[in-house]
């Protein structure tokens, strides 16, 4: 997974052999360090239709190695529902 930035904001790029997701993040204030937007469900089976079915194993994937490679003391939060991954 490569994470990318330009300054407060960049995008996160999920490989999965051939496939990609690319996610735009930025950072936040508050307890939130950072959002990460996944999009809606429709949004996601439309552009990742490999993944459909899957989302939520991907979303913790990229949760994961987001935390382990960005933020280590923190934690990641899934809001399936609103699309997107908050850092805390």
């Amino acid at each position: 997974m490569e994470i990318s930035d330009n300054g407060r904001s960049g995008v996160v790029v999920y490989h999965e052999g051939i496939n990609t997701i690319s996610c735009y993040w930025e950072f936040c204030g508050g307890d939130t360090v950072a959002s990460i937007f996944i999009g809606d469900i429709s949004e996601w089976n439309t552009c990742y239709p490999w993944a459909v079915g899957r989302r939520m194993d991907v979303l913790m994937r990229i949760a994961a190695e987001v935390v382990r490679q960005k933020a280590p003391t923190c934690s990641a939060l899934i809001e399936d529902q609103l699309g997107f991954i908050s850092i805390k």
